[in-house]
């Protein structure tokens, strides 16, 4: 069976397209998407291709994703693996660094680790900057887990409070 006809006996559900096209901010997905609507409308793949400023063979391209997998396949985002700019033996000895040691050990006047932190030290001990927003995928890879400093007043116990006001009040 070919394209067009296996075109013709897939169904479009209308429904999951509005879905997935609000779902999907990206024009590149967004471009797919409006492809399959407009030959489930009846244009054809040349006229397709001329709207929406892509070639016939990406038209062909998108066609077999969407018969392969449907809408959900048609919208997966094209990933690029990137090298990673520390080495598998620095990403542990960051790990290491982190989980044994503070921020004070390299001369930071801090004593808990942030991303911030963390890019500081991977510049002066590794030579190698990122981005903060890359540090915490890498502690994601690492299997560690960051929290957001918050002041946590639901734990706090109301009598030392009363106790501190008290003591401040005599100074």
């Amino acid at each position: 069976m070919n394209q067009n006809e296996a075109l013709l006996n897939k169904p479009l559900d209308l429904k999951d397209w509005q879905k997935q096209f609000n779902r999907h901010q990206q024009e590149y997905l967004r471009h797919r998407l409006e492809a399959i609507k407009l030959l489930y409308e009846g244009y054809s793949r040349k006229q397709v291709s001329l709207k929406l400023e892509c070639s016939y063979d990406t038209l062909t391209r998108w066609i077999d994703k969407y018969l392969k997998g449907g809408l959900s396949e048609l919208v997966v985002p094209i990933t690029h693996q990137k090298r990673s700019r520390l080495s598998v033996e620095q990403q542990q000895q960051l790990k290491i660094m982190i989980t044994t040691q503070r921020p004070t050990d390299y001369g930071l006047e801090r004593n808990m680790w942030t991303g911030e932190i963390i890019v500081q030290v991977l510049k002066s001990r590794f030579n190698v900057e990122m981005k903060d927003s890359r540090v915490y995928e890498i502690l994601a890879e690492l299997g560690l887990s960051y929290q957001r400093g918050h002041r946590d007043y639901a734990n706090a116990d109301p009598q030392a409070q009363k106790d501190w006001v008290n003591a401040v009040k005599k100074n």
